[in-house]
C-alpha cells in the first residue's frame, strides 16, 4: 500500500478496478454454472447474482437515469437486461451484463494508454525546492518560491521554476519540456526552464519567475484546457447522442406497442425491441471519438506542441498554406552583424548608440552588437519610443538617436540623401551617421523540413516578416520560397493572411513575438514559439515548446491521420449499426449477438483510435 501514500487518488481508482475485475470473474464463473442441468430449478438467482455482481453498478445509473428522464447508454442497456430477466431470458441478460462491461474494461484500458502522455506532462513538475538563506538550505513548497530567491538544485532533482544560473556547471535534461532528448550544457548566467532535469552537479539559480508564470505551470494549464476544448466533430457527437439514444427507446416502444395493436406475436417483438435498443447503443461513437482526439493531443504533445484543445485539431489538419514570420522560425533568430559603415562619428560610438537603445527592446540586434565587439559600454536612455516596424527613438547624452529604417528617419524629418537601401541606419540629432546590415542563422536541416512539411500535405509556404526586402528575399531564395512578403506592419501581416485564405486556403502561421499576436489570432491555426512572448501565447492555438519547427511535418501528419481515423470511425459505426438493425428486424437474432456487434465495433473503433499513439516519424528526411 506504498503507493496510496504516494498517490491517494490513483491507488483508490486502482482498488476499485480490481474489485470490478474480480466481481466480473466471479459473475462469469456463475454464468457458466447457471447451465449446469442439476441445477436448473436455481438458475433464476444464480443468474440474478450474476447478474448484480457485474451490472450493479451499471444497473443503479441506468434506473437513475430513467427516472431523470436522462437516456444515455446505460438507460438502453437496463431496460434491455431488465426486460430480458423478466421476459425469462436469463442467460441473455447475464451475457448482455458480461459483454457490456467487456465493452467497459476496453475503453478504460484505451483511455489509461492515451492518457499515458497526458500524464507524462503534468508529472514536470517539482513539488519542493530548496531555498538558499544565509548559510542553510531549508526545503520549501515550490508555490512559495519568490522572484529573486536563490535555490540550489541537485544532481537527479527538477528544476523548480524559471531561473537563471548563478554559480555551477551541469547538464540538464530538457526532454520533459522539448522533447529533445540531448542534454544541454549550462553554466553562471545561462538561463534555465522549470521541469528540466538537473543531471550531474549541483547549480545555483536565481528565481526569475514565480512558479504560477513559470514553464512547467503554464504547460500543465495548457494541458488540462486542451482536453476541455471540443471540436465541432466531438461536440456534434456529444450532441447526437442526446437526441439519438431518446429516438431509439421511443422506437423500441413502438417496436413494441404497433404489433400489440394488431395482434401480432408479442414475445417475438419484444425480443425485437430489446435486440434494437441494444443494437442501437452509440458506444462505439461516444468512446472512439473523444478517444481519437485525446490520443492527438498526447501524440502531439510527444512531439513538443501543446494544442489548446481538440477543436483546433481538425483547422491543422487542413491546413493548405503554413506562413513564418522569419525570425526565431525558419532561422534560429541570432543575427550577425554583416557589415557596419560609421560614416560621420568613430565606430566605437555608434556601437554605443545601437547597443544601448537596442537593449531595450526584445530585438536581437543588441546581442549581435556585443558579439561584434566586447566591452561595450551601455549609457542610459530617456524618453525611449518603440515603432513597431519602423525602429526606435531615444535621447542619450541629450541627442536624440535614431535607429531604424527610412520610414522611421523620414518619419522624424532626417534627410535621406544618404540612406542606404536594405540597412538599419542611425541617426543623431537627424543626421545619418552609419548604418549596419545584419544576417541570420537559419535553423539545422530548415530545407529539408520544408520539404517534409509539403510530404505531408502542405501547398505552399509563404514569409511573412517586418524585416527589409533584401533579408527577406535572401532567405527566400535560399530555401526556395516564392511567396514572401517583407517589411509588413502587424496589420499588412493580417491582411495578407486574409489574402492567403481567399479561395478557402486553410493558413497556419507561426510566429514568436508581441507583434504576430493579431496574425496568430487571424489564421485558421496560430502558433507560437515556446520562446516567444506571453501575449503571442495567449492567442496561439498551439504552442511549439520544443521551440525546434522538425517536429511540424509529423504534428501535421499526426493531424490529418486523427480526422481520417475519426471519419473512418463514425461511418464504420454508423454502418455496422444498420446491418445489426436490419438482421435484428428478422427477428431470429439473441439479444447477445446485439451486445457482441456492439462490442466488437467499438473494440474495432477504440483499436483504430489508438492507432494515432504510435510514433510517427521521429526526424527529418533528408533530401539529396
Amino acid at each position: 500500500m506504498a503507493c496510496c501514500n504516494h498517490n491517494h487518488g490513483k491507488c483508490e481508482v486502482k482498488e476499485r478496478n480490481k474489485s470490478k475485475i474480480i466481481l466480473y470473474i466471479l459473475s462469469l464463473v456463475l454464468f457458466g454454472i447457471g447451465f449446469i442441468p442439476a441445477l436448473a430449478e436455481y438458475k433464476i438467482w444464480i443468474y440474478l447474482v450474476a447478474v448484480l455482481l457485474a451490472g450493479y453498478d451499471l444497473l443503479i445509473e441506468g434506473i437513475k437515469n430513467l427516472f431523470k428522464f436522462n437516456f444515455e447508454e446505460s438507460t438502453l442497456m437496463t431496460i434491455a437486461i431488465i426486460g430480458a430477466f423478466i421476459k425469462g431470458d436469463y442467460p441473455e441478460s447475464c451475457l448482455v451484463v458480461l459483454l457490456f462491461k467487456l465493452g467497459e474494461f476496453l475503453e478504460e484500458f484505451a483511455e489509461e494508454k492515451s492518457n499515458k502522455n497526458i500524464e507524462d506532462i503534468t508529472k514536470i513538475k517539482a513539488n519542493n525546492a530548496n531555498l538558499v538563506e544565509g548559510d542553510n538550505v531549508n526545503v520549501v513548497k515550490v508555490e512559495n518560491v519568490k522572484i529573486g530567491d536563490i535555490l540550489l538544485v541537485k544532481p537527479g532533482e527538477k528544476i523548480p521554476v524559471d531561473g537563471i544560473v548563478t554559480a555551477g556547471t551541469s547538464q540538464i535534461d530538457t526532454s520533459p519540456i522539448t522533447g529533445e532528448s540531448k542534454p544541454v550544457r549550462v553554466e553562471e548566467n545561462n538561463e534555465v526552464v522549470s521541469g528540466s532535469i538537473n543531471l550531474n552537479s549541483a547549480i545555483y539559480i536565481k528565481a526569475e519567475k514565480e512558479y504560477k508564470d513559470s514553464m512547467a505551470s503554464q504547460i500543465i494549464d495548457l494541458v488540462y484546457e486542451a482536453t476541455n476544448n471540443k471540436g465541432k466533430t466531438e461536440k456534434f457527437i456529444t450532441k447526437f447522442s442526446k437526441v439519438y439514444t431518446p429516438i431509439v427507446i421511443v422506437i423500441a416502444i413502438l417496436l413494441v406497442i404497433v404489433p400489440l395493436i394488431l395482434g401480432a406475436d408479442m414475445d417475438k417483438w419484444i425480443d425485437i425491441a430489446l435486440f434494437f435498443l441494444v443494437a442501437s447503443c452509440p458506444c462505439s461513437l461516444v468512446i472512439s471519438i473523444p478517444l481519437s482526439f485525446f490520443s492527438c493531443i498526447g501524440a502531439i504533445s510527444k512531439k513538443g506542441m501543446i494544442i489548446k484543445g481538440t477543436k483546433h485539431i481538425e483547422n491543422l489538419s487542413k491546413t493548405d498554406i503554413i506562413a513564418f514570420d522569419k525570425t526565431g522560425t525558419l532561422t534560429t533568430g541570432k543575427m550577425v552583424i554583416d557589415k557596419l559603415e560609421a560614416t560621420k562619428i568613430p565606430e566605437n560610438e555608434m556601437l554605443e548608440y545601437i547597443y544601448s537603445i537596442e537593449s531595450l527592446s526584445n530585438h536581437p540586434i543588441a546581442t549581435a552588437v556585443a558579439n561584434y565587439k566586447k566591452d561595450i559600454e551601455k549609457l542610459e536612455v530617456k524618453d525611449y519610443i518603440e515603432y513597431s516596424g519602423h525602429g526606435l527613438y531615444g535621447v542619450i547624452n541629450g541627442k536624440e538617436i535614431l535607429f531604424g529604417n527610412k520610414k522611421l528617419m523620414e518619419k522624424y524629418d532626417v534627410d535621406t540623401a544618404e540612406y542606404v537601401d536594405n540597412t538599419i541606419t542611425l541617426a543623431v540629432d537627424k543626421q545619418i551617421v552609419g548604418y549596419i546590415t545584419l544576417k541570420e542563422e537559419l535553423r539545422e536541416n530548415v530545407e529539408n523540413i520544408l520539404d517534409n512539411l509539403k510530404e505531408a500535405g502542405v501547398k505552399d509556404v509563404a514569409i511573412l516578416t517586418g524585416d527589409n526586402k533584401k533579408a527577406a528575399k535572401n532567405i527566400a531564395d535560399k530555401l526556395k520560397i516564392s511567396q514572401v512578403y517583407a517589411e509588413l506592419l502587424p496589420q499588412e501581416k493580417l491582411n495578407k493572411v486574409k489574402e492567403l485564405q481567399a479561395d478557402k486556403n486553410k493558413v497556419t502561421f507561426l510566429g514568436d513575438g508581441i507583434n504576430d499576436s493579431p496574425v496568430i489570432a487571424t489564421a485558421d491555426f496560430g502558433m507560437s514559439m515556446g520562446t516567444g512572448s506571453e501575449i503571442a501565447n495567449n492567442t496561439a492555438d498551439g504552442i511549439l515548446i520544443s521551440n525546434d519547427i522538425a517536429s511540424l511535418p509529423t504534428i501535421i501528419r499526426i493531424a490529418k491521420k486523427t480526422m481520417r481515423i475519426v471519419k473512418f470511425n463514425i461511418t464504420f459505426s454508423l454502418l455496422a449499426k444498420l446491418v445489426v438493425l436490419i438482421v435484428g428486424l428478422f427477428g431470429t437474432a439473441p439479444i447477445w449477438l446485439a451486445v457482441l456487434a456492439d462490442t466488437g465495433v467499438t473494440l474495432l473503433t477504440v483499436l483504430n483510435a489508438l492507432r494515432i499513439l504510435r510514433t510517427l516519424g521521429t526526424g527529418v528526411k533528408t533530401h539529396k
